[in-house]
């Protein structure tokens, strides 16, 4: 190969070289551009310069701290969206998410998954908490009702045993057996405390009471007719023995 053949040869090469090198560039022209783009950096025209700040648009983000560890994941689909806190093993611990409804929810997970606090709104739009036992159920609550604040304690089979509920009238505390059943109430009538107990058939057994003049302790049936009444006014006391047809038969004092 004469001279002037090598230097064609040498031209050639550098001519496909440099082809390929413009190629590359602007591939890589390209790729920036779609990362500029994604990442909300790119400059549209001279006039609007590149923001100082990263913009970021995705549906799931993912934080991580190792190739296997991801504590955090974000996560937003169409009309919804949530954010997950995960342990060491990968489990869901924590939820704060809005619903397809737009409400929010924070609930927190043990490790077999069951959730055991939820802290929430109500279709309402009012607030609700409840805490639940190992398994899942259910065992406190605090919630907002149409006829007030209230506060509830359920056993394990999901039967409320305690009611405290506030309302603009007063407030009324209710204890109910294992089956459900109210069987002791404090409350409020007209402004005065009242205290009733009841039996398992459900009727008033026992119940003390007030007004301005006096108060009165009374003992009932079976089926809810007075039977003793002790009473106080301003001579004192007295107490009133009924007959079966609740109608009064003897007193004392006389």
């Amino acid at each position: 190969m004469g001279p002037a053949l090598g230097g064609i040869a040498t031209v050639t090469l550098m001519a496909d070289e440099l082809n390929q090198l413009r190629h590359e560039v602007a591939r890589l022209r390209r790729d920036l551009d779609h990362v500029l783009r994604v990442l909300g950096q790119e400059e549209k025209l001279p006039q609007q310069p590149r923001p100082p700040f990263l913009l970021l648009d995705a549906e799931v983000i993912s934080i991580r701290h190792s190739a296997d560890k991801m504590p955090i994941l974000l996560k937003a689909e169409e009309g919804y969206a949530c954010i997950y806190l995960n342990d060491n093993e990968g489990r869901a611990r924590g939820l704060f998410q809005i619903d397809e409804n737009g409400s929010a929810r924070f609930e927190i997970w043990n490790k077999d998954q069951e959730v055991v606090v939820s802290i929430g709104e109500t279709k309402d739009g009012s607030g609700e908490i409840f805490v639940a036992s190992a398994d899942g159920k259910p065992r406190a609550g605090l919630k907002v009702h149409e006829l007030g604040g209230i506060v509830s304690a359920q056993n394990s089979a999901g039967q409320t045993n305690v009611l405290m509920l506030g309302k603009d009238q007063g407030g009324t505390f209710v204890v109910a057996d294992a089956e459900g059943r109210p069987v002791a109430e404090i409350t409020t009538v007209d402004g005065d405390g009242v205290i009733s107990i009841k039996g398992k058939t459900g009727y008033q057994t026992a119940y003390m009471g007030c007004d301005e003049n006096r108060g009165v302790i009374a003992v009932l049936g079976k089926e809810g007719e007075q039977a003793v009444a002790l009473s106080s006014n301003e001579k004192g006391g007295t107490l009133v023995f009924f007959d079966s047809k609740g109608e009064p038969k003897g007193s004392l004092p006389k």
